[in-house]
């Protein structure tokens, strides 16, 4: 890589970055591609499927006015941008995806999109994402500045376009497509020229295919109950495990910890208070429905303690677990 991948925000400032691992050793590569995505792009984890398999990856890049352009070439592998990495990396730019071979998944904020052809989606550093590509691909990726486009869209909150698929098959999406593909490929001396004023009409370009998207699909607040739905559903797939946290469970649908807070404010309570109430609404069907113990119960509803259990539960229905299902199976 031109200059070394750094794990520093400097490393992003660079005008053009050329990587290849088709040198390296297995482990040798892999390494050098983890710490080439993070200087380029941002901080994140790797899973690469293949354990012991060769990964060969590409990845050249140039400033292009206000964005940062880059082709990417990789087998397949996954990364993960997680919390830990959020707090501890900076959050300035989009992530612009334009898949033009194979095809890869993206996660956040509750959507999970396919993309190849040519489509495109923004992901945002700023909260957690997912992208998976399960066979070798290639992509443009294209680091735009939060606050431009931010200001484009009228946003407060990313969460609005990420993981928002739009196709290149028809109507603004196939132009779009079309002009960040041709970017790419643009002669040095014609980007040096026209680069800002080009970067300029690219970030509108996007602001309009991305607000013609959003007016086809879901309204904002059909959005924040479909992304609601989807992490209470991920709550309920672990509400027997106490080692699952709130921000567990956000990480693995694609969301902030605070964003969903937000949403659990839209229906007036807090996501502990929901998973406290669901957990002893499990308990208490268990106690009616089946002939487990009352420790087979807590352990079954995610408590940790029977003590507490029982503390809750009364608390809660008024009477010990014990009574409560004497009481229910006398009625």
């Amino acid at each position: 890589m031109t200059n070394d991948a750094r794990r520093d925000d400097s490393a992003r400032t660079l005008r053009s970055v050329t990587f290849s691992t088709r040198d390296l050793g297995t482990r040798e590569g892999r390494d050098a591609w983890a710490r080439a995505l993070d200087s380029t792009y941002c901080e994140m984890d790797l899973d690469w499927g293949e354990p012991r398999g060769r990964f060969d990856g590409e990845l050249t890049g140039k400033q292009f006015g206000d964005l940062f352009v880059t082709t990417v070439t990789a087998d397949p592998h996954t990364v993960v941008r997680t919390p830990a990495s959020i707090s501890s990396d900076e959050r300035a730019h989009y992530l612009l995806c334009v898949v033009t071979a194979g095809h890869v998944h993206i996660r956040q904020d509750g959507r999970v999109s396919t993309l190849d052809g040519g489509a495109f989606a923004f992901l945002d550093p700023a909260r957690p994402f997912v992208f998976r590509s399960d066979a070798r691909f290639s992509q443009l990726v294209i680091r735009a500045p939060r606050e431009a486009l931010d200001s484009r869209l009228a946003i407060h909150d990313g969460s609005t376009i990420t993981a928002q698929a739009i196709s290149s098959n028809s109507g603004t999406g196939s132009i779009v497509s079309t002009f960040l593909q041709s970017i790419a490929t643009l002669e040095s001396d014609i980007v040096s020229r026209a680069a800002q004023s080009l970067s300029l009409s690219t970030l509108d370009m996007l602001v309009t295919s991305m607000n013609t998207e959003l007016a086809r699909t879901d309204r904002p607040t059909e959005l924040r109950a479909r992304h609601l739905h989807s992490y209470q559903t991920q709550l309920e797939s672990t509400l027997h495990d106490p080692n699952v946290s709130l921000t567990d469970a956000a990480h693995a649908t694609g969301m902030s910890l605070r964003y969903v807070q937000n949403l659990f404010r839209d229906i007036g309570t807090t996501p502990s208070a929901w998973l406290a109430s669901h957990r002893l609404e499990r308990a208490r069907r268990l106690l009616t429905e089946s002939d487990i113990t009352v420790q087979e119960v807590s352990e079954a509803s995610g408590f940790r303690d029977v003590s507490h259990f029982s503390r809750t539960f009364r608390k809660q229905f008024g009477m010990s677990p014990g009574r409560y299902r004497s009481a229910s199976a006398g009625s």
